[in-house]
């Protein structure tokens, strides 16, 4: 049968998929929980990343989002550390390797992800950790969700070392506080970095103790390292949440995550222009 009208058939156009979109979450404390509002904003605007990529608190957030727990359970779970208190999953470790062991924080993490493992996982995921020996940075693609995620936020002096295949993995924020290459790794054709490593222009301490000098001097080492990550692996969008004078602390988190949310928001425009095929 002929097409109306005489002539031949309209070409059949197939419109082409959205580019893959990444996220390479940096490591940051507290300050982390702003990647909570950053997928909130993406989940509201019915973007779903194809790959995430985390480096402490970055690796918490990342791998539970990418093994499905609900962004509200997981902001809650940060909330309760207000008050049980951070001490509460960390438990006395050999003095010489460092204050804590880690397993209860372990145990914490498994009530959130059970004992899936990152191959499993519906989103690719990569946790970034640091070997202690070489001091270079490990990419976590595959084993125990869980195991990874604390490999991960293995806090130098504070932490013990994690044990994984052979070798003494600490925190990944010491070399790779934003895993942009991690995430591009995994296929991300559109990389967004959220970065939380920002300091305040000024600090002021009152009575600066040991602990408050040594998480200040990591701080501001991290955040050197990010700045430098960010200028040589140019991510496609650069997002640096807005905390205002005083970054939040634990007590703060629902402003944290506000921060990330907002931020998301108003370069949402931005990023759908990056996707676009």
């Amino acid at each position: 049968m002929r097409p109306r009208g005489g002539g031949n058939p309209a070409p059949f156009y197939v419109p082409l998929p959205p580019k893959k979109l990444g996220l390479a979450l940096s490591s940051g404390g507290a300050r982390g929980t702003a990647h909570i509002g950053v997928l909130k904003a993406l989940e509201e605007a019915g973007l779903t990343p194809a790959a995430i990529a985390g480096t402490s608190v970055g690796a918490w957030v990342g791998g539970c989002y990418a093994a499905g727990v609900p962004l509200e359970e997981l902001a809650l779970y940060w909330k309760k550390l207000r008050w049980y208190g951070v001490g509460r999953h960390l438990l006395p470790g050999p003095v010489w390797r460092g204050w804590t062991s880690g397993n209860s924080l372990l145990r914490a993490v498994k009530k959130l992800v059970g004992d899936v493992r990152i191959e499993d996982l519906e989103i690719p995921f990569i946790a970034v950790a640091t070997d202690l020996a070489t001091g270079n940075a490990v990419w976590i693609r595959e084993g125990p969700l869980a195991e990874a995620i604390c490999a991960s936020s293995a806090v130098p002096g504070l932490v013990v070392p994690r044990a994984w295949n052979g070798r003494w993995l600490i925190d990944g924020g010491v070399v790779d506080p934003l895993p942009v290459e991690a995430a591009r790794s995994l296929g991300a054709e559109v990389v967004v970095a959220v970065d939380v490593l920002v300091c305040p222009p000024e600090k002021r301490f009152s009575n600066p103790n040991v602990f408050k000098v040594l998480f200040q001097m990591a701080t501001v080492f991290q955040k050197r390292i990010s700045q430098l990550e960010a200028e040589t692996q140019k991510p496609d969008l650069l997002l640096q949440p807005r905390f205002g004078p005083n970054p939040p602390r634990y007590v703060n988190i629902g402003r944290a995550v506000e921060a990330g949310y907002q931020e998301m928001k108003r370069l949402l425009p931005r990023l759908r222009e990056l996707l676009e095929p």
